[in-house]
């Protein structure tokens, strides 16, 4: 069991905070959001004591149902069960009658599980006993009232919504500039560089940028990837698979146009790839959040996306390109407008200085303790 208990402040009654979620070291979004609240809560992260039903908490922090135990995240890749749902439904139950609940909406659905009528009811099982729901922008609170329209809560009503940011990437390192990203990787400093970072979830997001990039008319575009997919052929000659693969990663490294990795980026290199790009595009369609957008104003770049809920919301209150998710190909008309945006250098910039000013992890943990205190208050 993991816990990280914040020292205590003796000058008053410290706020007990459980966030329950297995460890995701890798989860920045968790890490740091945790680092702050730990200042101004006493928090234990701990998906045992959720399950166990062990301690006293004032209020738990709930994120992803996917994530909440290692059991669950077995069924995300194994199926999910009508037991477990119930079980999970138990604990939620415990804790609603000794604590307040909010969760952090990140998705609509797991990812590899939109089409899972499972992981509907899962999802519906964790916010029925909600008291709070963050989200990081109106549509998904717009969504969430539709979607659950006829849903039976808990406490009676509905749980109390609050729009808190996500939080910016200024933990991560950032000491080295376009010329010397650009160096390091081999690209060109005239290259037009179309950035993909981060996963890339299946063919369709595969298929959607080979086709945005083939249809950009400008010249010396590159596409640059920090974790290409690849799919191996099926064929029964285990070798000529490999043979295949490798013919096909000798094409793409050839190739002037494109620049592409493979394997897990540190977060140290990150940065190389954010500095060495002038547009960061997010290759999803009808999706609620993107992490992506905070990370790449965080560096001061532009960012292309489909105008879906927060996503769109987000890109367009902050002057950045969209394109129609039901239309994919008008993502190469945004892009084309994300390279004349970034060419002119000023979106770019003022991405860079909404994140800063806005963003802090800091600042959104004191707007997550706000709400922790709004659904603890008696007259709510």
């Amino acid at each position: 069991m993991e816990q990280n208990h914040s020292e205590a402040q003796p000058d008053f009654l410290v706020m007990r905070l459980l966030v329950a979620q297995i460890p995701m070291p890798q989860n920045g979004f968790l890490v740091n959001l945790n680092s702050e609240l730990s200042k101004q809560c006493d928090l234990v992260h701990s998906c045992d004591a959720f399950w166990n039903m062990e301690g006293d908490y004032d209020v738990i922090h709930l994120h992803f149902p996917e994530y909440l135990t290692f059991g669950l995240q077995d069924a995300y890749q194994q199926g999910l069960t009508d037991e477990l749902i119930q079980r999970t439904a138990e604990r939620l139950e415990y804790w609603a009658k000794r604590a307040k609940l909010v969760v952090t909406r990140h998705n609509l659905l797991p990812h590899d599980g939109l089409e899972d009528p499972m992981w509907e009811k899962m999802y519906a099982v964790f916010y029925r006993y909600a008291d709070g729901v963050a989200h990081f922008a109106q549509a998904s609170i717009d969504e969430f009232r539709m979607r659950y329209a006829g849903s039976e809560w808990f406490h009676g009503r509905e749980p109390h919504h609050a729009i808190i940011p996500h939080h910016n990437y200024t933990s991560l390192p950032n000491v080295i500039d376009r010329d010397e990203a650009r160096r390091r990787l081999g690209i060109s400093t005239k290259a037009r560089v179309m950035l993909v970072f981060g996963a890339i979830r299946n063919e369709a997001e595969k298929q959607l940028i080979l086709e945005t990039f083939r249809n950009i008319k400008l010249p010396h575009k590159l596409l640059l990837v920090s974790r290409w997919r690849e799919r191996l052929r099926k064929i029964s000659w285990i070798r000529l698979k490999y043979w295949v693969r490798d013919l096909t990663r000798l094409y793409y490294r050839l190739h002037p146009g494109y620049h592409f990795n493979y394997g897990f980026v540190e977060e140290e290199d990150t940065q190389l790839y954010l500095n060495a790009a002038d547009v960061l595009f997010i290759p999803r369609l009808w999706v609620l959040n993107s992490g992506n957008i905070t990370l790449g104003m965080t560096f001061g770049k532009v960012v292309v996306g489909p105008d879906a809920w927060d996503v769109g919301e987000l890109l367009r209150e902050t002057g950045n390109p969209v394109f129609d998710p039901d239309r994919p190909k008008t993502a190469s008309t945004a892009v084309e407008e994300g390279f004349r945006l970034a060419a002119e250098g000023k979106r770019g910039p003022a991405n860079r200085d909404l994140a800063l000013r806005e963003w802090g992890a800091g600042q959104c943990a004191a707007l997550y303790v706000a709400l922790y205190r709004r659904v603890l208050d008696k007259g709510f």
